[in-house]
């Protein structure tokens, strides 16, 4: 009983602190601001509504958990937020006007549509494909893997690694240009989207979750609405009903995503009534292990061992994971629950946990990650900033840079382990960019000869 009451009292302090501070700071608000909503909602809702369920989740039983522990989940994070907001603005406030929020979704309307479209229909194309010539709609289970994964193509399981960011990406602009756009061309932008975000966040469904939540932050913050009026409301409650039809249709059909080869819809349950079928979700939350019990997991047993850190091996086999087997043909690396279910001693179906960034860096280095996760989110940061500022000239880069950085910020359930596959996409980004310039350099070069040569004639 006192770990949940525990639990109900920090969460709910975490997400007044949060709400407090977006109700100064609204609606200006810049990249750190909406990364600091993702976490609340993961580090305050998510564990307030997990607390009002006294009872046994897949991993946890909180009831007579140690008040200690959960004080310092909340707490480490606090503090780390603190720390990049301070710093950010006050010691780089020049370069958080880059970040403005709305100053992006003016440079993402000028991502070129072509471009944009052309990625738009390849990402639903890819989903036929995958069904119709693979059998693969969604997530791949281990065993499915472990059965026939070796036999996919290259370039299918690359796209998949990637899919998931591209498609935030193509959101992102579709926003942009459904606010700048006129009102007939509006509503045509309005029936695409609403088309590609079921199709694109079937992978799972806090991508669905993600891309409605960023829809009305950046809806609010550019018409510059006060979200905290009480008229806001209705609009509130139909966003949740939204969001429990959607995750009502995602349970029922779940298992069926799930599994390879032709799907039987004579054996689909009724689409309306699983729709309505609201037990489907409250069932799943109440069992589902949240992103912050992660690092409850971490601090929990640290407080009872000292010791137990992995001295920077999980963020190892992090960077190891993302160089390409093209670069390095023999790498092996092991696979983070193996690490930690050995670590804790514990079978590695106990800790299947998201790995969030604060978790990852507590096991990593203990308390000592309150500086190093800090540093690590002003660096990505920083470096957004700079980008944004250096390739303002190239909206398209400008665009893939940008939807990059903030998937991963707000991705705050699987952040941890994606720091160096992040900084891989933006390498390959940069690469494109660095090609894109010689290339239009050189066609420069000889375009100016064929004049010349065209005038001396």
């Amino acid at each position: 009983m006192a770990g949940n009451i525990s639990l109900l009292l920090f969460s709910f302090l975490f997400i007044c602190i949060v709400t407090f501070y977006l109700f100064k700071k609204w609606p200006d608000l810049d990249v750190i601001d909406l990364y600091i909503i993702f976490v609340g909602l993961h580090f305050g809702l998510s564990p307030f509504i997990r607390g009002l369920h006294f009872g046994k989740d897949v991993i946890f039983d909180f009831r007579n958990s140690n008040p200690l522990a959960i004080g310092l989940v909340f707490l480490q994070v606090l503090m780390i937020l603190f720390i990049i907001r301070f710093i950010s603005l006050y010691l780089c406030p020049q370069l958080m006007n880059y970040l403005k929020i709305r100053h992006l979704i003016s440079l993402w309307y000028q991502t070129n549509k072509y471009v944009l479209f052309f990625i738009y229909f390849w990402l639903i194309l890819f989903q036929f494909i995958s069904y119709y010539k693979y059998g693969i709609i969604t997530y791949i289970s281990p065993d499915d893997y472990a059965e026939f994964g070796k036999h996919l193509p290259y370039w299918f399981t690359s796209m998949r690694t990637i899919y998931n960011i591209i498609s935030f990406c193509v959101f992102m602009s579709l926003f942009a240009y459904i606010v700048k756009s006129n009102k007939y061309q509006q509503y045509l932008l309005i029936i695409l989207t609403i088309v590609f975000i079921p199709i694109s966040t079937i992978f799972g469904r806090r991508y669905f979750i993600e891309m409605i939540v960023a829809s009305v932050i950046f809806w609010f913050v550019y018409k510059k609405e006060n979200i905290f009026r009480l008229k806001y409301l209705t609009t509130g409650l139909i966003l949740i009903c939204t969001f429990f039809v959607f995750s009502n249709l995602f349970q029922a059909y779940r298992s069926v995503f799930q599994s390879v080869g032709k799907i039987e819809i004579n054996k689909l349950d009724n689409p309306f009534s699983a729709a309505l079928n609201y037990n489907l979700t409250i069932k799943n939350f109440a069992c589902r292990p949240g992103t912050w019990e992660f690092s409850f997991l971490v601090i929990n047993n640290q407080l009872n061992r000292t010791e137990m850190t992995t001295n920077g091996k999980l963020s190892l086999e992090g960077f190891k994971s993302s160089v390409p087997r093209l670069f390095w043909p023999k790498k092996q690396f092991a696979v983070v629950d193996d690490i930690l279910s050995e670590l804790y001693n514990v079978n590695p179906k106990d800790i299947d946990i998201g790995k969030n960034l604060f978790g990852v860096g507590q096991v990593d280095f203990g308390y000592y990650s309150i500086i190093i996760v800090s540093l690590v989110i002003l660096f990505i940061i920083y470096l957004l900033g700079i980008l944004v500022k250096i390739t303002t000239p190239y909206p398209t880069f400008l665009w893939l840079i940008s939807g990059n950085i903030i998937f991963f910020l707000i991705n705050i359930e699987e952040n941890g382990n994606e720091l160096f596959i992040m900084l891989k996409n933006m390498i390959i980004i940069l690469i494109l960019l660095m090609i894109y310039l010689i290339t239009r350099k050189i066609y420069s070069m000889v375009l100016d000869k064929i004049t010349a040569v065209r005038q001396a004639h």
